[in-house]
């Protein structure tokens, strides 16, 4: 087994100087999580170091709730440039974090953690990223689009949902099988937005042209 496929603990992060000293490339980014054993980013993320000719690798590393804090000052001190978090860890790393970002803090959850100048610094890399890749793909901000979600009251639909806010599209609708999961991101973004739209199959609400839906 390589390093990248092994699962380390904060136990290992405690030993970690005689530990990478058994590697031929040092680990300087993680991915914590909690269970974290089926993460696939180190086959992601590895190759595009590699490719990058970055000497470093992406190793993960299980950590429970309550060690997030040591385990994050463990990594720092161990010269690290940062981590990834995943579920259930998003939401612990917020107070962890000496800053957040707007991205982040409106959603409530962080999922890239790096250091600068001694400090932790969290962001969610998930409305940028979708920003970015239709930039990219469609050569066009998402600022000029309306927007439809569907799925829209789970992590990922809700982190989509704020961005849309944050870059204020023309038109948000959000399509989700129950309202009540996908109320609360109606409430966060409907105040930024001219025309926010909700519809739940089961409640059968009404698509209108006002900011406010019809039941």
């Amino acid at each position: 087994m390589n390093d990248s496929e092994r699962t380390f603990t904060i136990t290992d992060l405690k030993n970690w100087r005689a530990i990478s000293e058994q590697f031929d490339i040092p680990a300087l980014l993680s991915v914590f999580g909690n269970p974290v054993e089926h993460s696939l980013s180190p086959q992601l993320h590895n190759p595009a170091l590699k490719f990058c000719d970055i000497k470093s690798q992406y190793v993960k590393i299980k950590v429970q709730e309550d060690e997030f804090q040591e385990a994050l000052n463990l990594i720092k001190d161990n010269g690290f440039h940062g981590t990834n978090c995943t579920v259930p860890l998003k939401f612990a790393a917020i107070s962890a974090c000496d800053s957040v970002d707007e991205s982040a803090r409106r959603m409530g959850a962080v999922n890239t953690i790096r250091f600068e100048n001694g400090k932790s610094l969290g962001s969610n890399s998930d409305g940028p990223g979708l920003v970015r890749a239709i930039r990219e793909e469609f050569s066009i901000d998402l600022s000029d689009l309306r927007v439809m979600i569907l799925g829209a009251g789970g992590g990922a639909g809700r982190a989509v949902a704020i961005q849309c806010a944050i870059e204020k599209v023309e038109r948000l609708v959000l399509v989700n099988r129950t309202e009540k999961k996908v109320r609360p991101v109606y409430d966060e973004v409907a105040k930024d937005l001219k025309e926010t739209h909700i519809h739940a199959s089961p409640s059968r609400l009404k698509m209108t042209g006002s900011s406010k839906p019809e039941l």
